[in-house]
């Protein structure tokens, strides 16, 4: 096992830190997976769950002491159980789940008329969706297996072939049932619970946010808003405020480091003007996307200090805040 950080953690100052930060992979991975459970009634609470067929090898561990590892793809449906359960989702038809536990990407090509097809729960000729980056869409193919058991169309659909990333899987439905992701903030800079040196002089910050959605540029700048707790050093004349704003598209962006989540597709930078040391909480409440029906329905919480603490955190608003000077932790607004 790779323990080298977990042999030197008590030397790094960065383990003494603050890590509810909202824009990480996992928690918005289980965000999205939350959003999903309100949609789709099977996700929640569908006790009929069918295992529609597995393209599997069995392997043996080093050190497993011959007890063995089943490997490949597996394809399961998920729905209500009939005449048990009413679900209450704003869809309560069956999802479909892909998944494996190789660890590296490939792909499974079979003809769907053979025994090897990889069988759906849904008719052939239904296009489907991924509920999870990268959204991906697959128009199912026929097969010989009819949906009435009586060797007449309809029949199941079939996946001619799917490539999976390493440990990947797929949340499956109708592309009329699928629902977007809610907009959400994926980075900050300077960065969660970050420190800032309190330079001479100098009281502006340069922030960053960006967004996996493109969001409406005024509607985000009027969406935030700061909080000073000064330690008592002033920051020159003026109250704190946001200036300089910027908006645009993400060219690059930092790639997912979990399966199912999804990358920057917009950004808003500014300068904080004014700044004192000390604490200033910067909140992003409800940003806009440029849709207009959507928000990120989030409070970022960053404390913004010149030795600083940085902190952001994605709730029922988004705050951001970053320290200037002083080293107290206690009195930062968390989700």
């Amino acid at each position: 096992m790779p323990l080298d950080k977990a042999l030197v953690g008590c030397h790094d100052d960065w383990n003494a830190l603050d890590h509810f930060d909202p824009t990480t992979n996992s928690r918005r991975l289980f965000s999205r997976f939350f959003h999903l459970r309100t949609v789709y009634g099977a996700l929640q609470d569908g006790f009929n769950l069918v295992q529609r067929g597995n393209w599997t090898y069995w392997i043996q561990r080093p050190g497993s002491n011959n007890t063995g590892t089943e490997m490949g793809l597996w394809s399961v449906s998920r729905a209500a159980q009939p005449g048990v359960q009413t679900l209450n989702g704003t869809f309560n038809d069956q999802v479909w789940l892909l998944y494996t536990n190789e660890n590296s990407t490939k792909t499974w090509s079979f003809d769907c008329k053979e025994s090897l097809w990889i069988s759906s729960p849904f008719e052939s000729g239904v296009t489907v969706r991924n509920l999870l980056p990268p959204y991906d869409i697959y128009t199912l193919d026929e097969s010989l297996s009819s949906l009435n058991n009586d060797d007449k169309a309809p029949f199941f659909g079939c996946l001619a072939n799917v490539t999976m990333d390493p440990y990947g899987y797929k949340v499956l439905v109708p592309s009329s049932q699928w629902v977007a992701q809610n907009p959400a903030i994926t980075k900050f800079l300077p960065g969660h619970d970050h420190r800032i040196l309190s330079q001479a002089n100098s009281t502006s910050i340069d922030i960053s946010l960006e967004f996996n959605v493109a969001m409406d540029c005024d509607g985000v700048t009027s969406s935030v808003s700061l909080n000073v707790s000064s330690s008592g050093q002033s920051a020159g004349n003026g109250q704190p405020g946001v200036t300089h704003v910027q908006c645009g598209q993400v060219q690059n962006p930092d790639p997912a480091v979990l399966v199912g989540t999804d990358v920057s597709a917009w950004y808003w930078n500014a300068m904080l003007v004014n700044v004192p040391d000390g604490v200033v909480t910067i909140t992003v409440d409800h940003a806009p996307a440029q849709s207009g029906n959507a928000t990120t329905n989030v409070r970022v919480f960053s404390p913004l200090r010149s030795y600083s603490l940085v902190r952001s955190g994605i709730g029922q608003g988004s705050s951001l805040a970053t320290e200037r000077r002083g080293e107290q932790r206690d009195g930062f607004p968390r989700e």
